[in-house]
Formats: C-alpha cells, sequence, structure tokens
C-alpha cells in the first residue's frame, strides 16, 4: 500500500462493531470475525475515524492531546491507519465521504 497522504481522508468500516473499557477499545470485524485492541491512542484514533476524518486533522489532535511531536505522531498515525486499511477496519473516502 502507497503511503498515506495529509488530506486523504479514512473512516470505520461498518463491519467493524467496537467498544471501550477502561479506555482501551476492542473492535470485532464481523465480516472476518477478527477482534482487534487498540491501547489509549488507538482508541483515540479509532474515534477520530467513526466519521471521515483527515490524516491531517487525527495528527493534529494526537500530537495535541499526547504532547508529542507532529512529526513523530503523523508517522504513527499513518502506520496504524494503514494496519486498520489493511485489515478491513477502514477505508480512505472521497471528499464527500463515499
Amino acid at each position: 500500500m502507497q503511503g498515506l497522504s495529509d488530506t486523504d481522508r479514512v473512516v470505520a468500516d461498518e463491519q467493524a462493531l467496537s467498544t471501550t473499557l477502561d479506555g482501551e477499545s476492542v473492535v470485532l470485524h464481523t465480516g472476518s470475525g477478527t477482534y482487534f485492541g487498540f491501547n489509549e491512542v488507538g482508541t483515540d484514533i479509532w474515534e477520530c475515524i467513526q466519521s471521515p476524518s483527515s490524516v491531517s486533522t487525527i495528527a493534529d489532535r494526537i500530537s495535541d492531546e499526547y504532547d508529542v511531536s507532529r512529526a513523530e505522531c503523523r508517522g504513527d498515525v499513518e502506520s496504524l491507519l494503514s494496519e486498520l486499511l489493511e485489515n478491513g477496519l477502514a477505508e480512505v473516502v472521497d471528499e464527500q465521504g463515499e
């Protein structure tokens, strides 16, 4: 998969059901029956993509919340988003969110 740009908009897949316990999320992909778990930062990113959000917006939010450099945060956000995309938990959508 080619890298994500700052303007790419990512949204959670409709087949991914989640719940949050003690600040961490557990996600079930109903299509594959696979479970995924996210730590606190992953949970915040997961919450960001419940509606279409740009990579830049997500990185800004996480960088501000966790007081980490924007460059480091951008790389970590892209890494998790890429993993979500590869596992069918998210998709890149166009400007209209489709």
